[in-house]
């Protein structure tokens, strides 16, 4: 994940569902820097597995502009402008339903929007339009095409209501909580906990521990309680966030005074069910509705609603669904050690060891072949990671990130 360019800026978001049973806010957080493209600038993306160049036309500006593997992800404002062309006449799909031309040359999309909006341009390896053919009239012109893409996603990090709400018991499950005891838990307020700022930190701060042998990666909410990104994969599914390196470090007591919650709901598809996680594995879980009203599931933990967190339908669907929990007290609460409900979790080894079979191995300011060598490293040394990304090691140095190393030349250990 490469971020060209980006600029900062919140807004907090509420929003009451449309069922009436409880309010759920949620918050959308950019990443830092200035989207101002002073020169033509070239980028490449994968397109039907071929490495494919687009082209972002000089004053194009946006507030932040994140190039993946095969998507670009553009967040633009009121008054600024984009446009990307392709050379070879793809078919720029996006999200945002902006439709692209094309003629002789190449084929274009342009980006302007009346409010913030963040739009996904995922290339096809089509051609837009063709040119030439038989008979008829060969005149020039442009060749509109307005393609139907799915729903944007949303960002994940979650704005918990100032207080608590009262849920309605209008919407009833399928299937009755039955009589159940409150939860008996560490909330954040056990753990000391007084305020994000008290802790350095503000709501939708991507936090892991530094020098942990705990590498996670979490996202805190306002209330106390944080969420853990279970694999990397899902972590790729928010590529608003800024990607690992704008994972924040803190101190090991700082990450346990926020309590992990795996409450989550799809806000994407404004879905008012509210699932439970199990996890299975170290990267794996199962989601499972918690199938209880709204009243009884405060009944039986009053935190309940504060420990909700937006996800989008990427990750929903990335999950296994396994069967309906009736009760809150069958959710297990996610442990990094010892075990998670009958599953054992078993934490691997976060160091790894430079391979023999090379005189030297570059390290790199970024997970790419492309990003820029800040130093290198020798056959057998030893060193701590703090991620783990496709395919690419972000290793430390003297207790601190040194860079990247590519995985094919390093072995766990």
């Amino acid at each position: 994940m490469r971020i060209l360019k980006n600029k900062s800026s919140l807004v907090l978001l509420l929003f009451l569902l449309v069922s009436g049973v409880f309010w759920l806010p949620v918050f959308y957080a950019d990443a830092v820097g200035d989207a101002y493209f002073s020169e033509n600038t070239i980028v490449n993306l994968t397109v039907g597995g071929v490495s494919t160049d687009f082209t972002i036309i000089a004053g194009s500006d946006a507030d932040t502009v994140v190039a993946d593997t095969s998507t670009l992800t553009v967040t633009i404002s009121s008054g600024q402008s984009f446009t990307i062309t392709s050379a070879d006449r793809k078919r720029l799909v996006n999200d945002g339903s902006v439709e692209y031309t094309c003629d002789s040359t190449q084929s274009s999309l342009t980006i302007t929007k009346s409010s913030t909006t963040t739009v996904i341009i995922t290339p096809s390896s089509e051609q837009a339009c063709s040119i030439g053919g038989g008979g008829g009239s060969s005149g020039g012109g442009t060749v509109s095409s307005s393609v139907s893409t799915p729903t944007p996603t949303p960002t994940p990090t979650p704005t918990p209501a100032s207080t608590t709400p009262t849920p309605s018991s209008s919407q009833t499950p399928t299937t009755l909580a039955p009589a159940s005891v409150t939860v008996s838990g560490p909330t954040p307020v056990s753990r000391g906990f007084v305020s994000l700022a008290g802790l350095n930190l503000k709501e939708g701060d991507v936090v892991s521990a530094a020098g942990s042998a705990d590498p996670d990666v979490y996202i805190a909410n306002a209330w106390g309680y944080k969420r853990l990104f279970l694999n990397p994969a899902i972590f790729g599914f928010y590529g608003h966030l800024g990607g690992f390196s704008k994972v924040k470090k803190v101190a090991s007591s700082t990450r346990d005074t926020l309590v992990t919650s795996g409450l989550f709901r799809n806000c994407e598809t404004n879905d008012v069910k509210v699932y439970g996680v199990e996890s299975t594995g170290e990267d794996t879980g199962v989601l499972h509705w918690v199938n209880t009203t709204g009243a009884q599931a405060v009944a039986d933990d009053p935190e309940f609603f504060k420990k909700v967190f937006c996800i989008n339908s990427n990750e929903f669907n990335w999950y296994k669904k396994g069967t309906d929990y009736t009760s809150v007290n069958q959710i297990p609460a996610y442990t990094r050690t010892g075990t998670v409900g009958s599953q054992s979790v078993t934490v691997t080894s976060n160091r790894v060891k430079v391979v023999d079979t090379t005189p030297w191995l570059n390290v790199r300011d970024g997970g790419s072949l492309s990003a820029k060598i800040i130093g290198q490293v020798l056959p057998n040394q030893e060193f701590n990671f703090s991620i783990f990304i496709n395919g690419w090691y972000k290793i430390q140095k003297d207790g601190k990130d040194f860079g990247w190393v590519y995985g094919q030349y390093v072995t766990k250990i």
